[in-house]
């Protein structure tokens, strides 16, 4: 699969969004929405999403609302969730249950109308068990 984010700040990229260490993060760098772009190679079923955020560390850079996408090819993608957090800490598990070649988490808002976002770890799951993993390009 092939992973795109809409912008970030420098050592805050997609190596540090896949980490399981929770001090680093991926941090936008651009106007709202934000976004996750992940594309893949053949048609796939995705079971889950997982985000890691923390409004305690992170305060204004936290997502507020959050939609997912689903699509056989980038014109045909639709939202299949919108979802409204208050001052999440911690994993966010969202529902996909789609089988897609592509999938946007898209930032819509922030907490206290910040503009750029932080996002501690993502994890893209076809099961509750099995997680699908992320290449960094080189």
């Amino acid at each position: 699969m092939d992973c795109r984010l809409s912008s970030y700040k420098k050592n805050n990229s997609l190596k540090e969004l896949i980490s399981n260490e929770m001090s680093e993060y991926w941090a936008t760098d651009d106007s709202l929405p934000h976004g996750i772009q992940i594309k893949f190679h053949k048609l796939t079923y995705v079971e889950e999403i997982r985000l890691f955020l923390s409004f305690s560390q992170d305060d204004s850079y936290t997502p507020k609302e959050i939609e997912i996408r689903t699509g056989m090819t980038l014109s045909t993608m639709e939202s299949i969730l919108v979802v409204t957090l208050m001052e999440p800490e911690g994993l966010l598990s969202l529902s996909v249950k789609q089988v897609c070649f592509y999938l946007q988490i898209i930032i819509l808002s922030n907490h206290q109308e910040g503009k750029d976002s932080h996002i501690r770890n993502l994890k893209i799951m076809e099961s509750k068990n099995k997680e699908m993993y992320i290449k960094i390009p080189e």
